[in-house]
């Protein structure tokens, strides 16, 4: 009798308890922070987003599966705040197309494929409240997960997305950015993103690391970075910083250089609990602050790099009020030479408020980080 119990009780499982696989689109960002938020579809109560993502973005396991549902995710910015709960009526509508990302449109019908399938909604969704990004944060918290009510073969071509929030009039919250990434016209020039919050300091200010420059690092360029909320140098009293740099930060494993990434800094001084190691310390350099506390630095990006190279940068300036270890320590900069492989293979387009012409032109090489579950 025992072997007909296995049998019985699957048949009573439901559907949804079924596991599923998942994806993360664009591929890198599994991994990576995005650098660059979406209003849509959250964030704005009314409009609609719409997305292209061109098959070379898409994992070749997708092809043959259905796509059973979608997660996306907040920012993980510095200082990002809070987000309260909130309410949103979302419709989710998706095809496979061969029109290109490239091929957007202001045009709101133009862009929609023949086969358009409703896959979610028009229902509202309650969005759960997260939590502002923490001091040892990389990515975002899922915001929203949609189950498909319709799911979506994976076919030939476009994967083309639509989201339309439905709760008009036109109300923009302060909170409930999207993760995204944008690679500005579809042209890579190296991708930067950060991690960690700046909060390991004795002072009001955080202890600050940020790229730049306007475009990203590239083999054979400068990389540019400046550094905040040290003390100034004034008189007698140096606002002296360390910045280190090394490769491969989220594999490297622990050792003399590297504590891990992420690690607590509370494993080498009880006093520095609460503060992160985000990259190895391969090469350091030192440089002293101005009269603000703002310390400008460059770095050659020349031997021994090569495009797709990942990096890590971090800085710390010396804190003579901390016990033990005398160091208070910036957030982390995770650095891909050239770029992330997505270029002009996505594309983004919003339409405020019921508009069918969008004021804006699209977006290449722009769109929501997206889970996709199959």
């Amino acid at each position: 009798m025992h072997r007909l119990l296995l049998p019985l009780f699957l048949s009573l499982v439901p559907p949804a308890a079924v596991a599923q696989a998942s994806v993360v689109v664009p591929a890198p960002l599994a991994q990576l922070p995005g650098n660059a938020a979406l209003s849509l579809p959250l964030r704005w109560s009314h409009g609609v987003l719409q997305v292209r993502i061109d098959a070379a973005l898409l994992p070749a396991g997708l092809q043959g599966q259905t796509l059973t549902g979608l997660a996306l995710r907040r920012p993980s910015f510095l200082g990002e705040p809070a987000y309260p709960a909130l309410q949103r009526t979302l419709t989710v509508r998706g095809a496979f197309q061969p029109q290109t990302a490239a091929q957007l449109t202001q045009n709101l019908a133009g862009n929609r494929p023949t086969n358009l399938a409703v896959l979610f909604g028009p229902a509202p969704v309650a969005v759960a409240a997260t939590g502002a990004t923490a001091a040892a944060t990389v990515l975002g918290a899922e915001l929203l997960h949609l189950a498909f009510t319709q799911p979506l073969p994976v076919g030939a071509g476009t994967l083309f997305l639509e989201f339309e929030t439905g709760d008009p009039p036109l109300a923009i919250e302060a909170t409930h950015w999207v993760d995204a990434v944008w690679i500005p016209a579809g042209v890579e020039r190296g991708y930067v993103a950060t991690v960690g919050d700046g909060s390991c300091t004795t002072r009001a200010e955080p202890s600050e690391l940020r790229w730049n420059d306007a475009v990203g690092p590239q083999v054979g360029s400068t990389a540019k970075f400046v550094f905040t909320g040290a003390p100034p140098t004034q008189g007698a009293s140096t606002g002296l910083v360390l910045h280190w740099i090394g490769v491969d930060p989220q594999t490297a494993p622990p050792g003399p250089e590297h504590l891990g990434f992420g690690a607590s800094l509370g494993l080498a001084d009880p006093g520095l609990a609460g503060c992160h190691w985000w990259a190895p310390m391969t090469i350091t350099w030192l440089g002293t602050t101005d009269a603000n506390g703002r310390l400008e630095t460059t770095l050659p990006l020349a031997a021994g790099v090569a495009p797709g190279m990942r990096l890590g940068v971090q800085a710390a300036w010396l804190d003579s009020s901390r016990p033990g270890l005398p160091f208070s320590v910036s957030n982390g900069l995770l650095l891909v030479l050239n770029g992330i492989g997505v270029g002009g293979a996505c594309g983004s387009v919003f339409f405020p408020a019921g508009v069918t012409t969008s004021p804006w032109a699209p977006f290449l090489g722009q769109m929501p980080v997206l889970r996709l579950d199959y």
